[in-house]
This record gives C-alpha cells, structure tokens and sequence, in this order.
C-alpha cells in the first residue's frame, strides 16, 4: 500500500510541476488579423505571439472554431469561420495554457456577385436592374465607389436601382451582407432628345408634320398603329410598300420646312458620344432595307446616311453612332446642325414581296 501511495503522490507531484511550468510563459497576444469579416468556412490569419500552447478558439465564448496545430506556430495561426458561428458581430476568444486574448470579427453571409445588369447607358432617373446573387440586407448601389442610387425594388437575386444625378462613366458597386461585387462593364450617362415615340411626346411628336412620299402605303392619317406586329408600348409608325421595278420604295421625313416645329435639335455632343436609336421591327418581312438619312440646317446640302437591314424577330433597339453617318464626299455630319431625319424603306431589286418596317421611339442619345 505504501508503495501504491507513493507512486500516486509522485504522479501529483511531476503533473503540477508541469502545470507549473506550463503556466510560466506569456499570454497570447493578437498584432493583426485579416479579413476582419467573412461568412462560414472563411479562412482566417492571425499574427501575434505566444500562440505555441493553444487550447482552444471560440466564437462569442460558446462556438469552437477547428483549427489544426500542424498549421501554427508561436507568432501565427490559420482557423476557419465555424458554420454555428452566429450572424452579425462576434468576438473571438484565442486561450492557451498561459491566458487568453480577443478580437472582433463580423460573421456575414456569402458575399454577392454580379452576373449582368442593363440598361448600361441610362438617364439621370432611369431605372438600372442588377442581376446576380447574395443580395442581402444591409445592401447599398453606388454609382462610381461614391453616389449612392435610390434602391426602388430588391431581392436575393436582383435590384432596381435609380439613375441620381452627378454621374458619369464608370462601374457600379454593390455593398452587401458579405462583401461587395462591381459590375465588369463600364456605366454610363446619357442625355436623351426624344425625336418622336408616337404617343404624343417629344420635339417632332405630331405626326402630321412628317411627309411621305413614294410608293408606300400610308400617308399621315394612316402611319400610327397600335397592332400587327403588338406595340412596345402604345403606338408606332409603320411604312409598307412593294414596287418591283425599283430598289427605291418610299418613306417618310419630318419636316425641316417648318422652322418654328422642325429647327435643329440642339446636340450638344460630338458624334463619337452620340447615337441615333430607335426600336425596329419588320413584322418577318426579311427583305426590309431601311436607310437612314439625316441632313443639316447651314451646312452640307447632301444627305448623311446609313443603311439597316433589319432582318430579325419582334423588336429590337438600333443605336448607331453619329460618325458612321458620311455624305457622298465622305464627310461626317455636324451633330450640331442636323435638323432633319427621313426613314427610307427599299429591296434588292426584283423581289416582289410587300416589305414592312415598323418603327418607335426615335432618340438622339448623348453620352456625358
């Protein structure tokens, strides 16, 4: 028995002194940490010193991170987000045998990405919609790292977002829960002059003030339409027509003889920054040609063109930059002085088939 005893005091013994001696170093001490935020399984990087003797790594006291010794050592440790860990602020508590020490650190969701967002050119107001995922609250659009937008609709997966004022070129921010996500294409503004949507609205909104000629079907009180094909929103100007012997059907233009309705349209941008844009449909007549004529007010006297062939399904928006638009001399037109705009409709020669353009929602779109 006697032995028994002396063993087991002798046991005693050598475990307090190691405990002793265990107990002799420094506390742990925590220089940096990165990131200071992340969701789940988020790895994370500590610098500091005396971290040779840990025991343990806790969330708000109660959820055990894992962590690996192997990956260690006395000035640095590498330690995962635990899946319990709670949402929002969290401070995490580092004890080894000779102490403890803390730091803070914000659990969050996952962080958002950005897979498209469009229009990618708008007007100061306009609505922009991003799609993606992992928009979640507290969630914030900002235009050039800076100018937050008016967030008007948001879900996980997409936000509607408004156009403020100031901006000019550049990539959108999302600031979410877990991060933030930028757009990979540039953002620009725009300064629209609506020519004419054929509800009433713009500068050559009354229809009675474009003339058509040739061999089309309408006139002026029989352009607008509201059906076949289904309108993008209200009414649009359709031009029909079939002449056989010629390449040259018809058209319409507004009319730049009436000063007081038809004077330029006061561009303000050079014509790399601006477009001439309009929403097109040719109701499946794939033969439709549609030439675009623009002319100026104290300049060239000869038409500035461009040519469409507008060959696809239902409606589609056509922009074309100012510069693709040269008269016979090869010049570019002065985006300053155009006062006019004729929509031209013609075939290869010989087809016999009635051909259709429908259009809508003439604009000049200026890019700031």
């Amino acid at each position: 028995m006697k032995g028994t005893n002396m063993t087991k005091n002798l046991n005693y013994i050598v475990l307090l002194v190691l405990l002793i001696s265990c107990g002799k170093g420094e506390p742990p001490v925590v220089t940096t940490f990165e990131p200071d935020f992340g969701f789940e399984e988020t790895l994370i990087v500590v610098e500091g010193m005396n971290f040779d003797d840990v025991i343990a790594i806790n969330f708000n006291d109660d959820v055990p991170a894992d962590f690996n010794p192997s990956y260690g050592t006395e000035t640095a440790l590498l330690f995962r987000v635990p899946e319990k860990a709670p949402l929002g602020e969290n401070m995490v508590k580092i004890v080894t045998l000779d102490g403890e020490t803390h730091f803070p650190f914000r659990v969050t969701l996952e962080p958002p990405e950005i897979t498209k967002f469009g229009p990618t050119s708008a007007n100061t107001g306009d609505i922009v919609t991003i799609q993606g995922e992992n928009f979640f609250e507290p969630l914030e659009v900002l235009f050039f790292d800076s100018i937050p937008g008016n967030i008007i609709f948001k879900s996980p997966d997409s936000i509607k977002v408004e156009v403020p004022a100031g901006v000019t070129k550049g990539r959108l921010k999302v600031k979410a829960n877990g991060g933030d996500a930028y757009t990979s294409e540039v953002f620009f503004t725009t300064k629209n002059i609506l020519i004419n949507d054929f509800d009433g609205n713009g500068v050559r909104s009354e229809t009675d003030k474009w003339l058509f000629y040739g061999n089309i079907d309408q006139n002026a009180g029989s352009a607008i339409h509201q059906s076949n094909p289904a309108p993008i929103d209200g009414n649009f100007l359709k031009i029909s027509g079939v002449d056989p012997g010629s390449i040259w059907i018809g058209g319409t233009e507004s009319n730049a003889n009436d000063v007081d309705v038809f004077d330029v349209f006061n561009i303000e941008s050079n014509i790399n920054n601006t477009f001439f844009e309009m929403d097109l449909n040719s109701n499946n007549a794939k033969d439709t040609y549609l030439i675009i004529v623009l002319t100026e007010r104290g300049g060239s006297p000869n038409d500035f063109t461009e040519t469409i062939h507008v060959d696809w399904d239902g409606w589609q928006k056509f922009s074309v930059p100012l510069n693709r638009f040269n008269d016979v001399s090869g010049a570019s037109i002065d985006p300053s002085k155009i006062k006019n705009i004729k929509l031209h409709l013609y075939n290869e020669l010989g087809v016999t088939k009635r051909l259709q353009v429908n259009v809508d929602n003439l604009k000049f779109v200026q890019i700031n």
